[in-house]
């Protein structure tokens, strides 16, 4: 039976990625999706690269960080890029132009009959296919109320989302967010369809410290 299997920000965390698809024991025909932020913060983002581009059935969409270097690879300029930018390009080397090419090919939203998949949210009232990609991939709340996006979603479909970092994943009959914050020394968490569960590795260390509170 096909698996469609929804991995949250894996940023660079490659040792713990490997760990939680030996865990799920992924087959040939199961289909393994990105939340978008597998790479930057953590120590092995090419590694990370690697594994997934590997697989056969994987397909991702565009998270911030991804967004954040393509739109500084496409202008030829470092202008934006941060310290722990720095250290994912000198862990990409001489592939880093590869890379690019293909994450450039990733979108912004995938739509499965099982559910959608987004990096941060969904403006409400929007159609899909109308939404900005700065929603897509930054959108948390909605002003001036201040609440979580997914509040105000009516969708038939759940949405299957990263970007919000919580100790736990949250599930909610609409949404479901999955970035538990590996790099951070949380857990790297997955949901899987149809069993419509959670799976979860946890961090081998703290790769970097976390400034904001948990949520």
């Amino acid at each position: 039976m096909r698996r469609l299997i929804v991995v949250g920000d894996v940023h660079g965390c490659y040792e713990e990625l490997k760990l939680l698809l030996d865990k799920l024991s992924m087959a040939k025909s199961d289909v393994l999706v990105s939340v978008g932020d597998l790479i930057c913060k953590g120590p092995l983002s090419d590694r990370v690269l690697d594994l997934v581009l590997s697989l056969e059935n994987f397909k991702a969409v565009i998270g911030n960080h991804e967004l954040r270097f393509l739109n500084e690879w496409r202008a030829g300029r470092k202008s934006k890029i941060k310290p722990y930018d720095e250290e994912t390009v000198r862990q990409m080397g001489d592939r880093l132009e590869t890379y690019m090419r293909q994450i450039s090919k990733w979108p912004f939203y995938l739509d499965f009959p099982e559910c959608l998949v987004v990096h941060a949210g969904l403006r409400p009232g929007v159609v899909l296919e109308k939404q900005s990609m700065e929603d897509l991939t930054e959108l948390r709340t909605i002003e001036p109320e201040d609440k979580p996006w997914y509040e105000y979603y009516k969708g038939s479909k759940p949405v299957m989302f990263g970007h919000w970092v919580r100790r736990e994943p949250l599930v909610r009959k609409n949404a479901v967010g999955l970035d538990t914050g590996c790099v951070y020394g949380g857990k790297l968490t997955a949901y899987v369809f149809p069993d419509k569960r959670c799976v979860s590795v946890q961090a081998k260390k703290i790769y970097r410290e976390r400034k904001k509170a948990w949520d």
